[in-house]
C-alpha cells in the first residue's frame, strides 16, 4: 500500500490532466465567482481573513451552488473518466513489467485503495465521502485509515504522552489488569489467536491501565470496557503487527477514548433492567420494529417473557431487553466471528460523526432476525439467550448485508448522509460582483474639511484602540486563568510529593532502623562464632605441639632398664668372692640383647607404633589422606566463615567491624548477638542436613 505522504504517478497524471481541461477552468471561474457570492452574504472582504475550517466550509457550500448545473457534471464525468484510464494504465504495465503473474482485478482494486488512503492522508476531511460504503466490509488498509480517522483524539493522545513521560501512565490495578487482559483473550473464541502474542497483552495492559486511572475507578474496570478494545487492538495488529509498544499503545489509547467518548448511552450505563425498560427508548423502537418487521419472533419472545413481565404489554419489551442488553454493553463482541464484528464495527463508526445516524437498533434487531429458525424452536428465556450465545459465531457478513439492504438501508443511509442532503445554496452569478464595481457602487462619505478627516482618523484611532484594548484584556484573562491552573496544578503536584516524601522518610527511616538491628545481631553471632574458631584452633594447636613434644621426649637415654629386683639383690656362695676385673663388671652392668633388640630399642618401637596409629587416626594413613583431611577442615572454616559472613548482611545489610558489636549498648547488642547465632546456626544445620541428604541419595543401591 501506499506510504503517508507519498504522491502516487497515475494519481498526479489525472490531477495534471484536470487542470489543463479547458471545462475545468470554467467549472474553477464559478467557483470562484460562488466563493465570491458566499463572502458577499456573510459580510466577508477577505477570503484570506478564514480560518482553515472556514475557508473549507465556504468552498464546500459554493461547490454545493454548482452540483445541479451542467458544468458541474461535465467536470465529474471527465474526471472519472481520466481516473478510469490513468489507473488501468498502470496496472497494466505493472503487469507487464513485473515477472510474478498477478490479478489484474485485484491490482486495480490495489490500486484505488491506494489512491483513497493517499487522498485522505491528505485532506482528512474527505473522510465523509467514504460513507457511500455504508453496508459494505471495509479493507484492511481502509478500515485503518477510517478508524484512524474517526476515532481521532488529539488531547487524548498530547494527555497520554504527558502522562507516560511522567511515569504516571499506569493505574494502581496494572497488575490485576494485566491478569484480566489474559483470562479475556482466553475466553472469547474470536481473539484466541491473540493469547500467545505477548505484545498485545502489554499493549492492552497499557491502554486499560491508563483509561481505568483516567476515570478514576476506585474499583476494577467492568467487563465490557475490556470487550471493547479487543476489536482496536485487532485492526493495529492488521495493519502494522510490527509497531512498537510505545506506539501502538498511543495510537490505541487514542482510539479507545474517542471510542468511549462517542457510546451510546445505553452501552456505558449500569447492567440494570428497569434503567433499560424505563429510561431509553432504543428497546422500544426495536419492539415495535420488531412486530412489523417479524412478527413470528415477536409472538415467541412475547409469549416466553410473558410470566416475568407485570404487564402483557412489556413482555416483549423485557424479553428484547434480557436477550440484546448483554450484547449492546459491549458492541457484539464475543457474540460474533472476527469479520462479521468488524463488519458491523465499520457501520458504526463510519457514522460517528453524525449525531442523527445510530445503527445499534438496526443491527440488534438483523442480528435477531438472522437466528429466527433457531429461536422459534425455544420454550424458555433461558433457551433463548443460550441461542445467543452459541449461534451468533456461525452468522455471516453476507447474511447481515441482505436483511439491513432489505429492511433498515434506505432510513440508515439518509440519516448517514444527512448533512448533504439539505437544500443547496442557489448560485446567482449577478451577485459575485468584482471587487472593483463592488467598491465603485459604495457610498464614499464626504470628508473635504481638516476637521472631518481629523475627527475620521481619530475615530478610526480610538476603533483601533478599543479592538487592541478588547484583545488585550481577552489574552490577560486567558492568561490569569491558565496561570491559575498551573498554579493550582503546580499545588496539587507539591502536595502529592510532600505527601510521598514523607512516606518514603518513614519507612526509609523505619527500614534503617531494622537494618542497624540485623546488622549488630550479625557482628555478635560472627564475634561469637570467630571466638569459637580461635578457640579450637588453639585446642587444635596445643595437641599438635604435645604431640610433637612427647614424639622428642622418646630418646634412648630415657628408655633405662627397671632396678634390679630383691632376689637379684640376696646373698650367696659367691657374695664373699673378689670383686671381678673392671672389664667384667663393666660387661655384667651392660644391657642384655635379645635377638639383637635391647629394652630401649623395644621400648622406643612401641611408642613409636603407638604415635603413628594416633597420627593415621588424626591426619589418616597416607599423605593423600592427611591432605584430603586438611582440605575438609578448610573447607569447613570457609564455609564456617561464609556463614558468619552471611549472617551478618542478612541481619545487619553489611560486615561488621572489629569491635563495632562491643560499641553497641545493651540490650540491643544482645539481641543482635542472639540473632547472629541463630542465623549461623541455621545456615549451619541446613549445609549440614543438606550433605546429609546428598550422602544418603548417593549410597543408596
Amino acid at each position: 500500500m501506499a506510504a503517508v505522504s507519498v504522491s502516487l504517478p497515475w494519481l498526479e497524471s489525472t490531477k495534471s490532466q484536470i487542470q489543463n481541461l479547458q471545462i475545468w477552468k470554467e467549472f474553477s471561474s464559478k467557483l470562484h465567482d460562488a466563493v465570491q457570492q458566499q463572502m458577499n452574504e456573510s459580510n466577508i472582504k477577505q477570503f484570506t481573513d478564514l480560518s482553515e475550517s472556514e475557508k473549507i466550509f465556504v468552498l464546500e457550500k459554493a461547490a454545493k451552488a454548482l452540483h445541479a448545473g451542467d458544468i458541474y457534471n461535465k467536470v465529474s464525468n471527465h474526471i472519472s473518466s481520466c481516473l478510469e484510464d490513468n489507473v488501468f494504465s498502470s496496472a497494466a504495465h505493472q503487469l507487464q513489467d513485473s515477472n510474478v503473474p498477478k490479478n489484474q482485478s485485484a491490482l486495480v482494486t490495489a490500486h484505488i485503495q491506494d489512491g483513497v488512503i493517499n487522498i485522505l492522508e491528505k485532506r482528512p476531511a474527505l473522510k465523509v465521502k467514504l460513507r457511500v460504503l455504508f453496508n459494505q466490509p471495509l479493507s484492511t488498509s481502509i478500515r485503518n485509515v477510517v478508524w484512524k480517522l474517526q476515532l481521532s483524539n488529539t488531547k487524548a493522545r498530547m494527555e497520554y504522552l504527558k502522562q507516560l513521560s511522567m511515569n504516571k501512565a499506569r493505574s494502581v490495578l496494572d497488575r490485576e489488569i494485566s491478569l484480566q487482559c489474559q483470562d479475556l483473550l482466553l475466553k472469547v473464541p474470536a481473539f484466541q489467536h491473540l493469547k500467545e502474542n505477548n505484545s498485545v497483552l502489554r499493549t492492552m495492559r497499557n491502554v486499560l491501565s491508563y483509561y481505568h486511572k483516567l476515570q478514576r475507578m476506585e474499583g476494577s474496570l467492568p467487563e465490557p470496557e475490556y470487550l471493547l478494545l479487543l476489536p482496536l487492538v485487532q485492526v493495529a495488529l492488521d495493519n502494522n503487527p510490527s509497531a512498537s509498544l510505545d506506539s501502538a499503545s498511543t495510537n490505541l489509547v487514542e482510539e479507545y477514548v474517542a471510542f468511549m467518548d462517542y457510546r451510546p448511552s445505553i452501552m456505558h450505563r449500569p447492567n440494570s433492567l428497569e434503567a433499560s425498560l424505563h429510561e431509553d427508548g432504543l428497546f422500544k423502537e426495536m419492539a415495535q420494529s420488531l412486530k412489523n418487521i417479524a412478527q413470528n419472533l415477536a409472538h415467541t419472545i412475547e409469549n416466553i417473557y410473558s410470566s416475568l413481565a407485570s404487564a402483557p404489554e412489556e413482555a416483549l419489551l423485557m424479553g428484547l431487553t434480557k436477550m440484546l442488553q448483554p450484547v449492546i454493553q459491549v458492541f457484539f463482541v464475543g457474540y460474533l466471528n472476527m469479520s462479521t464484528l468488524l463488519y458491523v464495527w465499520d457501520q458504526h463508526i463510519l457514522g460517528l460523526d453524525e449525531p442523527v445516524y445510530n445503527c445499534l437498533s438496526a443491527y440488534s434487531l438483523a442480528f435477531l432476525m438472522l437466528m429466527h429458525d433457531r429461536l422459534s424452536t425455544c420454550i424458555s428465556h433461558n433457551e433463548l439467550e443460550t441461542v445467543i450465545k452459541t449461534q451468533g459465531p456461525s452468522l455471516s457478513v453476507e447474511e447481515f448485508q441482505i436483511v439491513i439492504n432489505k429492511y433498515f438501508y434506505s432510513e440508515l443511509f439518509k440519516l448517514l448522509n444527512k448533512e448533504g442532503s439539505g437544500p443547496l445554496p442557489v448560485h446567482d452569478p449577478t451577485q459575485a460582483t468584482p471587487l472593483w464595481s463592488h467598491i465603485s457602487k459604495t457610498t464614499v462619505p464626504q470628508r473635504n474639511r481638516p476637521q472631518d478627516r481629523r475627527q475620521a482618523r481619530e475615530e478610526r484611532e480610538l476603533l483601533r484602540k478599543q479592538v487592541a484594548e478588547r484583545q488585550r484584556t481577552e489574552e490577560n484573562i486567558q492568561r490569569l486563568q491558565e496561570q491559575e491552573q498551573k498554579k493550582q496544578q503546580e499545588e496539587r503536584l507539591s502536595r502529592l510529593l510532600e505527601d510521598t516524601k514523607k512516606r518514603f522518610d518513614e519507612e526509609k527511616s523505619y527500614l534503617e532502623n531494622e537494618l542497624l538491628q540485623e546488622r549488630q545481631q550479625s557482628y555478635e553471632k560472627q564475634k561469637l562464632a570467630e571466638a569459637e574458631i580461635s578457640d579450637l584452633q588453639g585446642q587444635i594447636r596445643r595437641l599438635m605441639q604435645q604431640r610433637r613434644t612427647s614424639v622428642g621426649e622418646y630418646s634412648v637415654e630415657s628408655l633405662i632398664a627397671p632396678p634390679p629386683s630383691a632376689n637379684s639383690q640376696a646373698p650367696n656362695e659367691f657374695s664373699h668372692a673378689a670383686p671381678p676385673a673392671p672389664s667384667e663388671q663393666q660387661a655384667a652392668t651392660t644391657v642384655k640383647d635379645v635377638d639383637g633388640k635391647t629394652a630401649n630399642t623395644v621400648a622406643f618401637d612401641l611408642l613409636k607404633q603407638i604415635m603413628e596409629s594416633a597420627d593415621s587416626i588424626v591426619n589418616g594413613h597416607s599423605i593423600a589422606e592427611r591432605n584430603t583431611l586438611n582440605a575438609i577442615m578448610k573447607r569447613q572454616l570457609k564455609e564456617y566463615r561464609e556463614d558468619v559472613k552471611n549472617s551478618e548482611m542478612e541481619i545487619l545489610g553489611h560486615e561488621l567491624e572489629s569491635n563495632e558489636l562491643d560499641r553497641i549498648e545493651e540490650p540491643r547488642r544482645s539481641a543482635i548477638a542472639r540473632r547472629l547465632t541463630l542465623a549461623i546456626k541455621r545456615k549451619t544445620e541446613a549445609r549440614y542436613t543438606a550433605s546429609l541428604k546428598s550422602r544418603e541419595r548417593f549410597t543408596k543401591p
